[in-house]
Formats: C-alpha cells, sequence, structure tokens
C-alpha cells in the first residue's frame, strides 16, 4: 500500500491550465456525448440555461468558457436556441480582429448590416448599434478569439439602450483573465457533475455498481472540469490498472498527485463502506459484545455501549474473545486495515479496494 506526502494540499485538477492538455492526443466527445454533457449534466444545463436565457430575453451577455469547451457549447446552444425561438435568425460570428471596441462593432455590422452609419454623437458604439435596433429579431452568437476592451460595460449600454428590442448578442470568450462580470463555465461545475456524467460513460463497462461509481470518483477528481478528459479517463482500467492507464492519458504525470486523488476517493468512498461492515458486525453480535462490557480501551476512554465500540476495539476485544464468525473476522480484518491505512495517510491497493467494495449494502 503506497505511502503520500501528506503536505500535499486537496487536489488540484490537472486540468485546471489547459495548455497543460494536449486534447488532439485524447479522444474527443462523440455526438451523444456531447449532447449528454450539455443537457443532462446540471452544471452544465444550469450554463446553457442562463445563455438561453438571455437570448429570450432579447438581451446581450458574455460567457467565458475554455475553447474545447466553446466549440462544444456554440454548437448545443446553436441547435437548442434554433428550435425554441425558430421565427429567430440565429448567426455564430467569429471574431478575431482587435480588442477595441470600434473596430469589432465595425466587422460585425459590415457582416450583418452593412449600410449602417455610425452615430459618434453617441459614446458608446454598442449603444448607437442598440438604438438603431439593426440586430431585431437575431440571435448571433459572437466566438471571440481576443478579448474587447470593456466588453461588460459595453453591453451594459446595449441593454439599457435596447430596453429588450435589439436582438441578443452571446459573447463567447476564452480569454485568459475574464472580468469578474463575466460568467465563467467554471462556476457552475462542481466534481459531482463530472462524476455524474463518469457514471453514464461508465454504463457498459465491467464493472460493478460499487466499482463503477468508485471509478467515477476518481475520474471526477483527475478530470477537473474537462468533459473530454473525463471521457478518456472513465474506464474500467483506471480502477484495473490505476496509475499506469492513467500515465497514459494525464500530461505531466505527478504520482504524489495521483496518489492524492486515490486516497481522497477512498476516503469519500470507502470509509463509509467501512462504517457500514462496523455496523452490521456490532447488530450481528450485540449480545456477545455487551457482554465484554464496560471495558477502559488503551486511551483510557470507558465503553459501555457496544455501539461505541470502533474497528480497534472490535478488532481487540471481539478478537481476543474470538466471538466472530470465520468470514466475519476476515471481514473485520481487511476493514480494520484498511481504515488504518487511510488513517495514516496510505492508499489501499486495488485487490482489497475490490473486497471493501463488494461489502457494500
Amino acid at each position: 500500500m503506497a505511502k503520500i506526502n501528506s503536505r500535499i494540499s486537496l487536489l488540484n485538477s490537472y486540468s485546471s491550465n489547459e495548455k497543460q492538455i494536449d486534447f488532439e492526443k485524447l479522444l474527443p466527445l462523440d455526438d451523444e456525448e456531447l449532447d449528454s454533457w450539455w443537457r443532462t449534466v446540471p452544471g452544465a444545463r444550469r450554463f446553457t440555461n442562463v445563455a438561453m436565457d438571455s437570448a429570450a430575453k432579447s438581451l446581450s451577455a458574455a460567457f467565458h468558457l475554455s475553447k474545447v469547451d466553446a466549440e462544444g457549447f456554440i454548437q448545443t446552444f446553436q441547435e437548442k436556441i434554433q428550435r425554441r425561438y425558430f421565427s429567430s435568425i440565429v448567426e455564430v460570428f467569429e471574431y478575431g480582429g482587435s480588442e477595441d471596441i470600434e473596430d469589432f462593432v465595425s466587422a460585425l455590422t459590415e457582416r450583418f448590416s452593412p449600410n449602417f452609419l455610425r452615430d459618434f454623437t453617441k459614446d458608446s458604439p454598442m449603444a448607437d448599434i442598440a438604438e438603431q435596433n439593426l440586430f431585431s429579431g437575431y440571435i448571433i452568437i459572437i466566438k471571440l478569439e481576443n478579448k474587447i476592451d470593456n466588453l461588460p460595460e459595453e453591453i451594459a449600454e446595449f441593454n439599457k439602450a435596447s430596453k429588450g428590442q435589439s436582438g441578443s448578442l452571446i459573447f463567447v470568450s476564452s480569454e485568459e483573465n475574464p472580468p469578474p462580470s463575466m460568467t465563467r463555465f467554471s462556476d457552475f461545475l462542481t466534481p459531482y457533475d463530472v462524476q455524474f456524467f463518469a457514471i453514464n460513460l461508465l454504463d457498459n463497462a465491467r464493472l460493478s455498481p460499487p466499482e463503477k461509481i468508485y471509478t467515477a470518483t476518481l475520474t471526477a477528481k483527475l478530470a477537473g472540469h474537462s468533459p473530454i478528459l473525463a471521457k478518456n479517463l472513465a474506464s474500467a482500467e483506471l480502477f484495473t490498472d490505476g496509475e499506469k492507464f492513467a500515465r497514459k492519458i494525464i500530461p505531466d504525470f505527478d504520482e504524489r498527485i495521483f496518489s492524492r486523488a486515490v486516497w481522497e476517493c477512498q476516503v469519500q468512498y470507502l470509509l463509509p463502506i467501512l462504517e457500514q461492515v462496523r455496523g452490521r458486525l456490532i447488530e450481528k453480535n450485540f449480545r456477545q459484545l455487551r457482554s465484554l462490557l464496560p471495558v477502559k480501551d488503551e486511551f483510557g476512554k470507558i465503553i459501555t455501549d457496544p455501539w461505541d465500540m470502533e474497528l480497534r476495539h472490535l478488532h481487540f476485544y471481539g478478537g481476543s474473545a474470538r466471538i466472530f464468525q470465520l468470514n466475519e473476522w476476515e471481514n473485520l480484518e481487511l476493514v480494520y486495515s484498511a481504515r488504518n491505512f487511510i488513517s495514516h495517510l496510505e492508499v489501499i491497493e486495488r485487490n482489497d479496494v475490490e473486497k471493501i467494495l463488494a461489502l457494500a449494502d
């Protein structure tokens, strides 16, 4: 059983820095998986609905996603918005020009309203195009390759001048340091969202239901917010060949970080099973255990009720009195040893993990 570095902080996702990941070497999401991510994963669905609400109210808004996530979001959002608001004209506009807002408005109007004449008495170019209702009936998804200066402020000016009647501009940005007012996809996602996605990906894996949940939990800890990384990690091999398999998928693999992720997963998912086993042992052998009490343990604690007995108490006092049947004793030995390893920041080996998962209710 591997010892991990106790000084490592709680796991920071490998995918927190997208630049480290060469997504071209990973399997992309297929259409069904992409649809599942954006339509069924709670955090991704909420994020999409916020964008949908902005479009429904003819408001403009800016959304921040990684470059990889942006592609899937735009595809899903465009399909969804076209079905729901079939009377609107939905377009995607890719802008990679300068950061100046005037240049952006010039490029946008040249594409969609070439006869537009800028009213330079208006301080805000976005307010100007809103007041002229250039995009009434339009929902334009704007994919930004670069940042645009003062974009949140200009969006606010557009919405103020529009009063919900000048169409909707949905900006999708992947800039490195987005302004706080920009709606960020990362704020909508939790590890449980990625775990939920991974469980669906593992649906046909040759694993038992508890093993699938355990593997999905580990996938979520390693994949961070990335559905593509989750898709590539969510495999029976992550359970059976752990570190060896993860090394093939994760860039700049760090054994200590991986071990920490495994340990956190075991704390989260195995500890409750150890408690289930403890409870079952006490319930089945309650009368025999009660006959051994009261006792004072090695720390001076006086135990009078079998339900207060921890695994170490059951192992020492119950084992000394030989009150457990052979299979119960084997299970107690397993979970008692596992509890000690977890308590000492050590990782339980896969064979023992498999045995413990088989004991889950």
